[in-house]
């Protein structure tokens, strides 16, 4: 057994009664005088499992007690190497438990589970070989535009009058679903499971609170051991009618405080954006791609933030499914130079009807030009020696509230008191105000005084002016993110630095301390 890796125990006992998810099975796992409670669950066929997480070494103690039983004790050693545990929120960035920096590069395929064997085994292979180490998807089917396919197993059984009997899983569905999550596992790829979405004709859009909660006990006693595993409460949350804030909020306090390890736990909007300063919400997830609201929501929340749909590079005629791949590439970038992590999508489509596979949905093969400039962009900020963070320069102006801004005024600060932005910016209502703040913070990432990355998105500027450290030389390179190439324009430099641009959108500077 090693740390970082799924344990499993099973056992043959008594099929149980109508209820197959409140089993009763219980285990105590102790290591290094730390006890840890699980419940396990039922597996089908007569067999109850309990699966455990080792998150430390030493000699682990096991005992099961309830309608059946176990008792052991196995070694736990060192993870095995790139085995890291669990991802957490670390402020605004994202870490590995042992430490290790994690950087999401995302995609999604919404229905991956619901589809044709072969499909999936397609889009598995896909996986392997694309540059994305995060994916969304969704544990209920999807029925909506280019995926209105019925799916051959569902996550339950029904009862005799048709309605879902959540208190019976279907061993056939669950035992896809985690054979998938283990695979992504193997693959370093980070799982984050949508548990709800509006877009349904099955009804699960329509399950009560307590066969919610139902629905979550089983998949928490199962599924919760993995390491590479997040729960996203829902897809487009505020279009789930039936589901009022309070019920949400009971949802993510359940996952918080049941999953008995920690994931990361979000909600992803539709339009009202999600309160993210609720304390069992681990990270900032949204539909947008306005990158410049992205140094605000870090202040305000003090958590990271991903972009988990920011639009989707494609050719169908919904006007969020037909970005050019420059655009996705240049959202990622921008995205990520404001501080914040982009997750990728894709739709396209030969013909208009329902047989496409589009991978935003259906999965497949990926077809667009924006994944390989995707990995070039990852490559880059993984070559860093650590996380890189938003820029904030120390004599910078740090505004944040009209009445911070009038007091400056009245300070009489030459270029402060006498600019005629700033004197405009105290008359404006608060939407206005906030709209002009946006504007004070530029695209750069930094690592301390060693690394310095700007991007300029859109702009075809021919020059660009760097205020750089006197305590090192830099290596100044131009990068440009669509033809991925990077050429050096300055060496030995610091201070006061002019370079020379392109002239083009998609153009970075790169600044790295010899």
């Amino acid at each position: 057994m090693k740390q970082f890796e799924v344990f499993e125990l099973t056992m043959s006992g008594m099929e149980p009664g109508e209820d197959w998810v409140h089993v009763d099975v219980n285990a105590v796992f102790e290591i290094n005088g730390n006890k840890h409670h699980r419940k396990g669950y039922y597996a089908g066929n007569g067999l109850y499992q309990v699966n455990f997480l080792p998150q430390e070494t030493g000699l682990l103690r096991y005992q099961v007690s309830g309608i059946v039983s176990a008792a052991g004790e196995e070694q736990v050693e060192p993870a095995a190497k790139g085995r890291h545990g669990l991802v957490r929120a670390v402020g605004t960035k994202f870490e590995y438990e042992d430490g290790t920096k994690y950087l999401p590069f995302g995609t999604t395929v919404y229905a991956l589970l619901h589809q044709e064997q072969e499909l999936v085994e397609q889009t598995m292979q896909s996986m392997k070989e694309a540059p994305f180490n995060k994916i969304r998807f969704c544990v209920f089917p999807k029925y909506f535009d280019f995926n209105r396919n019925e799916p051959k197993v569902f996550a339950f059984e029904k009862n005799e009058d048709g309605t879902w009997a959540v208190n019976r899983p279907c061993m056939a569905f669950w035992e896809e679903l985690e054979y998938r999550i283990a695979q992504f596992d193997q693959m370093d790829i980070q799982v984050d499971l949508i548990l709800f979405h509006p877009y349904d004709h099955w009804g699960f859009m329509h399950l009560t609170r307590e066969e919610c909660l139902t629905y979550l006990e089983y998949m928490i006693r199962r599924l919760s051991a993995y390491p590479n595993l997040w729960w996203s409460l829902a897809n487009e949350y505020d279009q789930m009618v039936d589901f009022d804030l309070q019920r949400w909020e009971d949802i993510a306090a359940f996952l918080r405080h049941q999953d008995g390890y920690g994931h990361l736990l979000s909600n992803h909007n539709f339009v009202i954006p999600w309160d993210f300063s609720n304390p069992d919400i681990t990270h900032v997830c949204l539909q947008a791609s306005d990158a410049q609201e992205i140094p605000l929501l870090l202040k305000k929340y003090g958590k990271p933030v991903i972009y988990d749909e920011m639009g989707y590079e494609g050719n169908i005629p919904y006007g969020w499914g037909n970005l050019s791949a420059f655009e996705m590439v240049n959202r990622f970038w921008k995205t990520m130079c404001y501080g914040g992590y982009a997750t990728h999508g894709e739709t396209y489509m030969d013909k208009m009807n329902d047989d496409q596979v589009l991978w935003w949905s259906k999965g497949g093969k990926l077809k667009g030009e924006s994944p390989a400039r995707i990995r070039f962009l990852r490559e880059l900020i993984e070559s860093f020696t650590a996380t890189p963070e938003l820029y904030q320069p120390e004599n910078g102006l740090i505004i944040e509230s009209q009445k911070q801004l009038k007091e400056l005024l009245s300070k009489n600060i030459p270029g402060v008191s006498d600019n005629p932005v700033f004197i405009c910016m105290t008359k404006l209502n608060d939407e206005q105000f906030k709209h002009m703040v946006k504007f004070f913070t530029q695209p750069i990432l930094h690592v301390g005084d060693k690394v310095y990355l700007r991007y300029f998105g859109d702009m075809c500027t021919i020059y660009a002016n760097i205020e750089l450290p006197e305590n090192h030389q830099y290596t100044i390179e131009i990068i440009d993110v669509w033809e991925m190439t990077r050429t050096i324009a300055a060496e030995h430099v610091n201070g006061k630095v002019e370079i020379a641009l392109p002239g083009k959108p998609g153009i970075a500077v790169l600044a790295t301390a010899e």
